[in-house]
């Protein structure tokens, strides 16, 4: 059960919150869209050689190394969508690790690690992601499958080097998910629009389609009738990870709301001074507390493939986003009318907004956490009899 940093690991997080307050500078002063400078930042401070094995060129260190960066650089950014990003690519790090063949392996943990940016394609737009109701099929063919559908709102999709779609096998109706590898440039794999979103704004997403894509049995990650239980293996560490950045993101616009209420006089005293202000800021104290230590709960459950990892998993995400959203409106709010104004408070309610979304909605993760808690009662009435 982790109770705190080792002495490597606080440097590591050290390191990368002070990566994290120079990207925040640097962000300011470039244009709308993909913080680039800041991802191959990312990249020269090996941050994805903290996970990926010695064997394919990284430093074969822990999740919890990797952690303990995500969460420094987290407490200082200030905006979400390069950490969005990262934990984007931490889950196709995993993919690749647990369930890739040596030669995808070699492939593209190689391009993580010079910086290509990848996708995951879950999400279409009559099933959201009800994994089992996907339309995009796998068609057996005499040269291998043939992929057909479209998938939406893909983080990354308009940028995207490489893909891994979620799809299912024709003519099965059970054990039929598949989960394909495709680089940018398939014939056959269409590139749509970017999203005009209302907040974070610079994370792309997109829609992209595949029209008749030839696909070899060397691009099915895993086994093919599997990629269910691979993708949720592969989606529970970004839910827990996005709780633990819903804790962190916060935390620069607390310490200066708390230097706001001590300066800020309101009927002849300090603000700081007032319960319902004091109130409002212990809240959010007590909200980032409680998402920070449920995201370390799951992530050692899922490292130790706990029986309740995957529901733990569901509990980071809900309790971090709900907890973000909350904080948020609370600095506005503690600001009054200063807070409404465009500015980095205002732009951290919007970016909050989606974390209703992100990493699947509160509604898709109650019906998973009530899943969960049905099969456990299921495992432990077997037991007893």
């Amino acid at each position: 059960m982790f109770h705190d940093w080792t002495p490597e690991q606080l440097t590591l997080r050290e390191r990368f919150a002070a990566v994290g307050e120079l990207l925040a500078k640097a962000r300011d002063q470039q244009p709308e869209g993909f913080d680039y400078a800041g991802w191959n930042r990312l990249r020269d401070e090996q941050l994805w050689h903290l996970v990926v094995p010695r064997d394919y060129g990284g430093h074969g260190e822990d999740w919890w190394g990797f952690t303990a960066a995500l969460d420094g650089l987290s407490s200082t950014l200030r905006t979400p969508e390069l950490l969005l990003s990262v934990i984007a690519q931490a889950g196709m790090v995993r993919a690749m690790v647990r369930h890739g063949s040596p030669l995808q392996k070699e492939r593209y943990l190689a391009a993580i690690l010079r910086g290509k940016v990848s996708a995951t394609g879950i999400a279409e737009p009559s099933t959201g992601t009800d994994v089992r109701s996907i339309e995009t099929t796998l068609s057996e063919a005499p040269d291998g499958y043939r992929l057909n559908g479209s998938k939406y709102n893909i983080a990354h999709a308009p940028i995207m080097d490489f893909i891994l779609v979620v799809s299912r096998l024709e003519r099965r109706e059970s054990s039929n998910i598949a989960l394909v590898l495709l680089d940018r440039d398939t014939p056959g794999l269409v590139i749509g629009a970017q999203d005009d979103k209302l907040g974070n704004r610079n994370l792309p997403t997109g829609e992209l389609r595949f029209e008749d894509v030839h696909i070899d049995a060397s691009q099915i990650l895993g086994q093919a009738g599997r990629g269910l239980g691979h993708l949720i293996d592969i989606i529970s560490l970004g839910r827990l990870y996005y709780g633990l950045v819903a804790a962190n993101l916060p935390l620069p616009f607390v310490d200066e709301a708390m230097h706001y209420a001590a300066q800020r006089t309101s009927f002849k005293s300090t603000i700081d001074s007032h319960q319902y202000i004091q109130k409002r800021l212990v809240d959010m104290k007590i909200g980032m507390e409680r998402s920070r230590w449920a995201a370390y709960g799951a992530l050692g459950r899922l490292l130790n493939a706990h029986p309740e990892a995957l529901l733990a998993c569901s509990v980071a995400k809900l309790v971090g986003a709900s907890d973000l959203i909350d904080n948020a409106t609370s600095l506005v709010k503690l600001y009054g009318s200063i807070g409404y104004h465009n500015g980095g408070i205002a732009t951290l309610l919007k970016d909050a907004m989606g974390f209703a979304s992100v990493g699947g909605t509160e509604e898709m993760h109650r019906k998973n956490i009530f899943n969960q808690m049905q099969r456990l009662a299921g495992s432990a009435s077997s037991s007893q009899g």
